[in-house]
């Protein structure tokens, strides 16, 4: 039965969608919890059983499957908007979400309704409670949960081909139970070391671990010592190796400042000239990834028009990362680096899009598990006035545990904030109309910037029990 409300149903089904959400959430979150980074918590075993129960919604759909450090999200928007826009209804699973966690699962760009949702919360909840009665595996988390709600999303839409993200790492995550048409590894940087190990060649083994036995794959340019890697566990799965960088070649790019890149790319002899939205030098390579990786999907019959391609990466959109949120009267700018890497590519593109900046005020706050100092120094060269703030993330470090990882390592800090809103409010007294407003260390902070400037209305998690079935 329905929850019980004085008026209308609108307000019924978002009470129903906030059970729902609440009761996703009440699952192991190793996204949302710190006893995340213990690797044990991670295998197949769980979202196996799980999609046993549900009858292997999995089987008989076509994947694209992304891994990678940095770029696999806006990578994997690429590959799908360009599917979607060749005329295949086409899903996509990303994490985490910007604003609504009904971001995680689109068709043809289209997040799923609140009342989708709701019922796959519904209908998939007893086969959830049916593995933690078995015992013998634990409780299925809430990223095995999302996982199973997007095959059964895909294929309840009669998606022609879905692409989907790796959560964390590869080898263990829980989407490496598909066997894809291809498989794609962006760019890998050292980042959750605690779970994927703490150097280039470990990281690099995990996230290889989504190659198939004779499945193609398609990589980013990459560190050598990653690249090796992956060079081996290619030829040692018989799976044909395509390097984007060589694959792809970028005839022409004019820089359009902030408003993206114009771009003449030949991939197989044919040629695409779109304007790339998307910020960032970066981007550039990971569309070249993206291309290379619709030319193999090509070989499997799945074929798209440069046409096609060239409006899927124009349309791309990829919220919070290297994202202008404000041009006037003070320029804001988010993005979610969280490691040294990330923070790099970050600087490179505030030191080519704000060429005629004064000063830089950094919003900083960061996730438990990342190192704030690693991209502190990356950014260190902007010689920015830095505010330390904390998001509502449960495993944001707090504001001062923040500041005093930063003293530690004799960063000075202009201001503590309590949160996001409070250190905007302060960057923009501190700022001038010449300056630049910066928020990073964590997609959440990025995230939450957003939706002040902009007045989106975050969506909270309430602890609303979902009401049984009639």
């Amino acid at each position: 039965m329905s929850p019980q409300t004085p008026t209308g149903s609108k307000i019924r089904v978002n009470l129903e969608y906030q059970a729902a959400v609440s009761q996703l959430l009440s699952l192991a979150d190793f996204e949302r919890k710190s006893r995340a980074n213990d690797p044990t918590d991670f295998h197949l075993k769980r979202i196996e059983r799980l999609l046993k129960y549900l009858g292997n919604p999995q089987v008989g759909q076509k994947y694209v499957h992304v891994a990678g450090s940095k770029g696999k999200g806006s990578t994997s928007a690429m590959i799908a908007w360009s599917l979607a826009a060749s005329g295949y209804t086409t899903g996509l699973f990303t994490s985490p979400s910007i604003h609504r966690i009904t971001e995680r699962l689109r068709i043809n760009r289209q997040p799923i309704s609140e009342n989708d949702f709701t019922k796959l919360v519904y209908d998939l909840w007893p086969a959830v409670e049916q593995v933690t009665a078995d015992g013998d595996i634990g409780r299925v988390s809430v990223f095995d949960l999302e996982t199973a709600m997007a095959f059964c999303h895909f294929a309840n839409s009669k998606a022609d081909i879905s692409v989907i993200e790796v959560g964390l790492g590869g080898r263990l995550d829980s989407t490496n139970i598909i066997t894809p048409l291809v498989s794609v590894i962006t760019p890998i940087s050292l980042d959750h070391i605690a779970v994927l190990g703490n150097t280039i060649e470990l990281i690099a083994a995990e996230k290889a671990g989504i190659i198939k036995p004779g499945i193609p794959v398609v990589t980013s340019p990459q560190q050598p010592e990653a690249l090796e890697v992956i060079r081996e566990t290619a030829r040692t799965n018989q799976s044909l190796l395509t390097e984007s960088a060589s694959a792809v070649e970028i005839l022409s790019s004019n820089d359009l400042g902030i408003d993206g890149v114009e771009l003449e790319i030949s991939a197989n002899g044919n040629l695409i000239a779109t304007h790339l939205r998307l910020l960032g030098s970066h981007q550039i390579d990971n569309a070249r990834t993206a291309v290379a990786a619709l030319s193999e999907l090509a070989k499997a019959g799945v074929t798209t028009t440069s046409d096609a391609v060239s409006e899927g990466l124009e349309n791309v959109e990829w919220p919070a990362r290297n994202h202008v949120v404000t041009r006037e009267p003070i320029p804001i700018f988010v993005d979610g680096a969280h490691n040294d890497a990330s923070a790099l590519a970050l600087r490179k593109s505030i030191e080519s899009l704000f060429p005629d900046r004064n000063e830089t005020v950094l919003i900083l706050g960061v996730v438990r598990g990342h190192d704030p100092t690693a991209v502190f120094r990356e950014l260190a060269p902007l010689n920015p006035k830095i505010i330390v703030t904390e998001s509502r993330h449960p495993k944001s470090l707090t504001n001062i545990e923040l500041s005093d990882a930063l003293g530690e390592s004799k960063i000075f800090v202009s201001a503590v904030t309590t949160n996001t809103c409070e250190a905007l409010s302060h960057a923009k007294k501190l700022a001038n109309s010449n300056d630049l407003i910066l928020a990073t260390g964590s997609l959440f902070v990025a995230a939450e910037i957003v939706e002040i400037e902009h007045g989106i209305e975050p969506e909270l998690y309430p602890d609303i029990k979902l009401p049984p079935r009639p």
